[in-house]
């Protein structure tokens, strides 16, 4: 990894908790670490409260549906599940991950939380068989090529019958600094090197908005700027 990163281009390195062969104890601590670097900066609660429980409420009385792209350690879904509950609102939670060590992990830790299903699953490989309400990706379109995320948009838009919200990284200076400084406190892991790379692998808006274009160029879709370095994708499925 230079040491002067360049942010004019997409990285297209590969994580090393993207490798199969990996050490699986610095990968399940990674993932514990992600909960509390989650709750410093990925503004999660903000992002979910927002854009899709304000969107529950205007129709409180229905039972929704959400799936969680490149869940992790499930600790999001969690919150999101205690806070629908807090506010009389139903909802279920597919939670879905790729690598089988962090879905086990996931499981020991959450898999007795009522409305919470953890499922193994590469999501390019298995669109969705049925509708569901909603789709959220917190630093999950980082790991794809372009190709890759204009594929994931086209397959699961037309399942989804109200959002899709996609929070992800901002490919710029300060969060990649900030972030370095972060990171210091998160020893023994692949926080560090997967983090500052993640943000090399984030996205500018205009490439992101280009990317939603090309794969669903009728859709109504915002980017948002969020502080901490991170852009906010929402594409409106409302169907009913």
């Amino acid at each position: 990894m230079s040491l002067i990163p360049d942010f004019s281009i997409r990285s297209s390195e590969h994580e090393l908790m993207d490798d199969p062969d990996c050490d699986p104890r610095k990968l399940l601590r990674t993932v514990d670490q992600f909960k509390s670097i989650n709750r410093l900066v990925s503004r999660y609660k903000f992002i979910l409260s927002k854009w899709v429980l304000d969107d529950m409420q205007e129709r409180p009385q229905e039972s929704r549906h959400l799936v969680d792209m490149g869940a992790g350690g499930c600790d999001i879904d969690v919150w999101l599940l205690k806070a629908a509950e807090k506010h009389g609102l139903k909802l279920h939670i597919t939670a879905c991950d790729y690598d089988a060590n962090i879905v086990a992990h996931a499981r020991e830790v959450y898999g007795k939380v009522p409305g919470l299903e953890i499922k193994q699953t590469d999501l390019l490989k298995e669109p969705p068989k049925a509708p569901v309400d909603y789709v959220f990706g917190n630093h999950f379109l980082h790991h794809l090529a372009e190709e890759q995320i204009i594929e994931l948009l086209k397959q699961w838009f037309p399942a989804v019958r109200r959002r899709m919200v996609f929070s992800d990284l901002h490919r710029a200076p300060a969060p990649y600094w900030g972030y370095a400084l972060l990171s210091l406190f998160y020893p023994r892991s692949f926080a560090r090197y997967d983090g500052l790379l993640s943000i090399r692998k984030g996205f500018k808006k205009d490439e992101l908005s280009l990317l939603t274009n090309q794969a669903l160029p009728q859709a109504k879709a915002e980017i948002h700027h969020l502080s901490l370095g991170r852009l906010l994708l929402s594409i409106d499925a409302k169907k009913q």
